[in-house]
């Protein structure tokens, strides 16, 4: 697997085609944007609120608003990903061998999509993070006991330390294995959410670490993005590069081979039709 041809294949599809790229890559960050601005506001809001004046909602006021800002957030949400979806559909056509859709039932597939993918990836760290947890409580203890010697404070936080880099290493390269979903979501219209995470298992098998570092073959033009003028040019080149490496993985992208060029022709060979044919170098 090419990462360069991957990345320089991106970059061919992107021309006279940037602008818009940005255009479509970018909504689902200003939604988010928004959507903290707005709940913000509207926590402020509630906060300031008093429902005492009415009879039947001053004994559930706490309930009332506490469910008023949740179905906020969960609306934001629900928006956040069928942009998401929209975003992820137009890079992905890109690649597509046939016109794709995107149909509401899709989207409600990939919200539940995204529900299982956080308690799967909470308890992975639940199990990834426990011994780093066991020995940084030991670590807080020691030290704060006094009573221990220094090297028995150093090895548990050096234990402490090693064991919470290695469970980042793990969570990082194991959630990778969900990375898929969307794409299979859009181009093999699956709708079942159990076989979703099923399939972007099966397209991982034997690329999880390659996923893992194509991604991370991308920190530095993200750390760019920090400078805000660079989002231009990164967000629809990260965007199209992760759908040619969707795509390599699920059926791999031929990489052309450079001809040999004819240098002179030195002699010459008899045909089947009995004619004199030239051999090239």
């Amino acid at each position: 697997m090419n990462f360069s041809y991957i990345k320089l294949d991106a970059e061919k599809r992107l021309i006279k085609n940037r602008a818009k790229s940005f255009a479509v890559s970018l909504c689902p960050y200003l939604v988010v944007f928004l959507s903290v601005a707005l709940n913000y506001y509207l926590f402020t809001v509630l906060k300031k609120t008093d429902f005492s004046s009415v009879s039947y909602i001053s004994s559930y006021e706490v309930y009332v608003k506490a469910s008023l800002f949740t179905l906020s957030v969960s609306v934001c949400c629900v928006l956040y990903k069928t942009l998401q979806m929209y975003s992820e559909k137009y890079f992905c056509s890109k690649y597509a061998e046939k016109k794709l859709k995107l149909t509401f039932r899709q989207c409600i597939t990939a919200i539940a999509v995204q529900i299982l993918k956080t308690f799967l990836t909470v308890s992975w760290s639940a199990c990834l993070f426990a011994p780093c947890t066991v020995t940084g409580v030991l670590f807080y203890y020691c030290l704060k006991s006094n009573g221990y010697d220094l090297r028995v404070v150093l090895v548990l936080f050096a234990s402490t330390v090693i064991l919470f880099l290695t469970g980042s290493v793990f969570l990082y390269v194991i959630v990778k294995r969900y990375s898929f979903c969307n794409y299979v979501i859009i181009s093999e219209n699956e709708r079942d959410c159990l076989k979703v995470i099923e399939k972007s298992i099966e397209l991982s098998e034997g690329n999880t670490v390659k996923t893992a570092l194509f991604s991370l073959s991308f920190a530095g033009w993200i750390a760019l993005c920090l400078l805000i003028f660079p989002l231009f040019y990164v967000l629809p080149y990260v965007k199209t590069a992760r759908q040619g490496f969707y795509k390599s993985v699920s059926k791999p992208i031929a990489v052309p081979q450079a001809q040999k060029p004819v240098v002179f022709y030195f002699s010459k060979k008899i045909n089947a039709v009995g004619k004199e044919a030239p051999t090239a170098l």
